[in-house]
């Protein structure tokens, strides 16, 4: 009896050291594994629910919330990766993106999805608040689960950008293997240099960097995660609709439109409503405006 991991390797399985050096997924690659509980004692002290089945959509809730607010941060890191690497890759190959639209416009859809769903994972932060039971402070949910689900959904668009700007070269390029070898090395490193300004090896070490994040067996592996960790996207859009305060909006227009209909629970489109974002309590006709005269300015203070 126990607790038994049936674990795979991280990293590159099958790969040796002589097939080169360590890069991305040799250093950082994650190992998952599945575990088999056999008769495990668990100290009472470690037992947080035993039975009480209605506290598991919450326990679901705030499990699932954090997950997903901390995976924008992790895809956002991997993100920076590829936009360095990519912009690495331009001058290797003797581009420079700025003065090459076919090239400065993937890296700026690039820039645009990684800081896209970071600015969402920042805004869950800022607009997260403590959880009025434990105290402990909750990403707002649907800033969490939007920055999530763009990331989900576009894993691949930045792989398929990478290598837009990159080029062939990152899975075209002879075995790390070759680059010791004396019938050919010398060889290799003159007709696959294209920038005279960067030496052939660090040609090749970006491009079989970028190989590593975008075309490898462990790149394949974080795109999966991307997509169906912390939940697959239909999770996530419905946390998006559970949360989103729909109702505010559909009251808002109803107050422009002047149609003065009253705030129902019982309504499905206006039952979510969120106070406080149009007006202190909620979406209500706003008051008559107030005319108060300006102060007069103090003295030997010049007017503004």
């Amino acid at each position: 009896p126990g607790l038994t991991m049936v674990a795979r390797p991280a990293g590159r399985p099958g790969e040796k050291l002589e097939h080169g050096a360590a890069l991305f997924s040799r250093r950082y690659g994650q190992s998952t594994a599945v575990l088999i509980f056999d008769r495990v004692f668990v100290p009472w002290d470690k037992v947080f629910l035993a039975g009480e089945w209605e506290h598991s959509a919450s326990l679901t809730y705030n499990y699932a919330t954090h997950h997903r607010h901390s995976c924008i941060a992790a895809r956002a890191g991997f993100g920076d990766l590829l936009i360095g690497a990519g912009a690495l890759m331009c001058e290797a190959n003797g581009f420079d993106p700025g003065r090459k639209s076919s090239l400065r416009e993937p890296m700026v859809e690039l820039i645009k999805i990684t800081e896209g769903f970071f600015a969402c994972g920042v805004a869950a932060s800022v607009y997260g608040t403590p959880d009025p039971y434990s105290g402990s402070f909750m990403p707002e949910p649907v800033f969490a689960n939007i920055g999530k689900l763009l990331l989900a959904t576009q894993i691949y668009d930045m792989h398929r950008l990478a290598h837009e700007v990159s080029g062939g070269l990152i899975v075209a390029l002879p075995g790390p293997d070759e680059d010791h070898n004396p019938a050919t090395a010398a060889t290799l490193a003159e007709v696959l240099r294209a920038s005279p300004d960067v030496p052939y090896d660090k040609r090749i070490e970006v491009a079989r960097f970028i190989e590593d994040l975008t075309a490898s067996y462990q790149s394949g592996w974080y795109s999966v995660i991307s997509l169906h960790g912390g939940g697959s996207p239909a999770a996530m859009k419905q946390e998006i609709w559970r949360n989103y305060p729909l109702g505010s909006k559909v009251e808002l227009v109803e107050r422009l439109l002047e149609r003065g209909v009253l705030h129902d629970e019982s309504r499905p489109i206006t039952r979510n409503r969120q106070p406080g974002r149009c007006c202190d309590a909620g979406c209500s006709p706003p008051g008559q405006a107030i005319m108060v005269p300006l102060p007069a300015p103090a003295e030997n203070q010049p007017t503004p």
